[in-house]
C-alpha cells in the first residue's frame, strides 16, 4: 500500500474556509450598518404617511364644522406601523391609535359668564424601533407632535385674534372628540381606520374675559403658538407644567368668541351605532 500526500485538498479546504469568512463579513456589514439605515429611511417614510394621514383627519373635522352635516361620516386611513424586512434580522414598528375622552380642558373667566369645557382628543404613537418615537395628537383642533421631550404644533386650530385700540377679540373653533360604541383603539402594523361623524355646535361669547386657560399634557406646543399669535402688548401668555394661561394686561380688554365642535369619532372597519 502507497500513501500518497498532496497540498492540493489542504488547499480547497483554506478557499472555503475564506469564502465562508468572507461571506460572513459581507452578511455582517449589511446587517449593523446598511439595514439599520435602511429601516430608518422606511421608518421615517412611515411617519410622513401618517403626518397626511393625520393633515387628512383634520381637514374631515374642519369640513363638519364649516357645513354641520351629520347625514354621513368620513372615513381616514391610517397606517399604524411598517414590517420587518424579509431574510434579515430586523424589528417591525408598531402604532397605536386611541379615541380619548376628557384629556383636555378650557376654562374662560369673564365678566359675562364662567365656563369649563372638557374635550377630548386623538392620539396615534409610534413605536418605532430605529427612528425617533412620535406621538401625534389632534386636540383642540390642533395637530402636535412631540418626541422625546419636544413638543411643536403643526397645524394650528381655527384661530384669529384683532386688535381694535385696547380691544382684543379672539375667535376660535375647538373640537370635542368624543368616543362613540366602545371602538376607542387599534394597535399593529396594518392598516385601519378613524372614522368620524358630525354631533352638534354650540356658541359661547365671553365679554371681558380675565383668564383663558388651556389644561393640556402638552403646554409648551400651545404656549408657542399662542405666544406668536396673540398681541404681546394686550396680553399675557404664561406656560406651567399642565397648563398655558392667557391674561389681559393692564388697560386691554378682551373678548372671545368660541365655538365648540362635537365629533364622535371611533376605530376600526366600517361604522358601529350603539345599540
Amino acid at each position: 500500500m502507497k500513501i500518497i500526500t498532496t497540498k492540493y485538498a489542504v488547499v480547497g479546504v483554506v478557499e472555503a474556509i475564506l469564502l465562508i469568512a468572507l461571506f460572513a463579513i459581507i452578511l455582517s456589514t449589511i446587517q449593523l450598518i446598511y439595514v439599520p439605515q435602511l429601516m430608518e429611511n422606511r421608518e421615517a417614510e412611515h411617519m410622513d404617511t401618517v403626518a397626511n394621514q393625520i393633515s387628512q383627519l383634520k381637514f374631515a373635522v374642519d369640513l363638519y364644522a364649516i357645513t354641520e352635516n351629520n347625514a354621513s361620516f368620513i372615513s381616514i386611513p391610517l397606517t399604524l406601523g411598517s414590517r420587518e424586512l424579509p431574510y434579515l434580522i430586523t424589528a417591525r414598528a408598531l402604532g397605536t391609535v386611541s379615541v380619548l375622552d376628557n384629556t383636555t380642558t378650557i376654562v374662560v373667566n369673564s365678566s359675562s359668564q364662567n365656563s369649563t369645557f372638557k374635550l377630548g382628543s386623538i392620539r396615534y404613537e409610534a413605536n418605532n424601533a430605529y427612528y425617533e418615537k412620535q406621538w401625534y395628537i389632534f386636540e383642540n383642533g390642533a395637530i402636535i407632535v412631540t418626541q422625546q421631550t419636544t413638543q411643536s404644533m403643526r397645524v394650528p386650530p381655527s384661530f384669529s385674534s384683532h386688535l381694535t385700540g385696547s380691544n382684543l377679540d379672539i375667535y376660535l373653533t375647538v373640537v370635542n372628540i368624543t368616543p362613540y360604541a366602545g371602538r376607542t383603539s387599534a394597535s399593529g402594523c396594518d392598516n385601519t381606520y378613524i372614522r368620524v361623524n358630525y354631533s352638534s355646535s354650540s356658541s359661547y361669547n365671553f365679554i371681558d374675559v380675565s383668564r383663558f386657560r388651556i389644561v393640556t399634557d402638552y403646554p409648551y406646543a400651545w404656549f408657542t403658538f399662542l405666544n406668536e399669535t396673540l398681541n404681546k402688548n394686550a396680553v399675557t401668555v404664561v406656560r406651567q407644567p399642565n397648563y398655558v394661561e392667557v391674561t389681559p394686561k393692564a388697560g386691554y380688554a378682551v373678548d372671545i368668541s368660541m365655538n365648540v365642535i362635537k365629533i364622535y369619532a371611533q376605530t376600526g372597519l366600517g361604522w358601529i351605532g350603539q345599540m
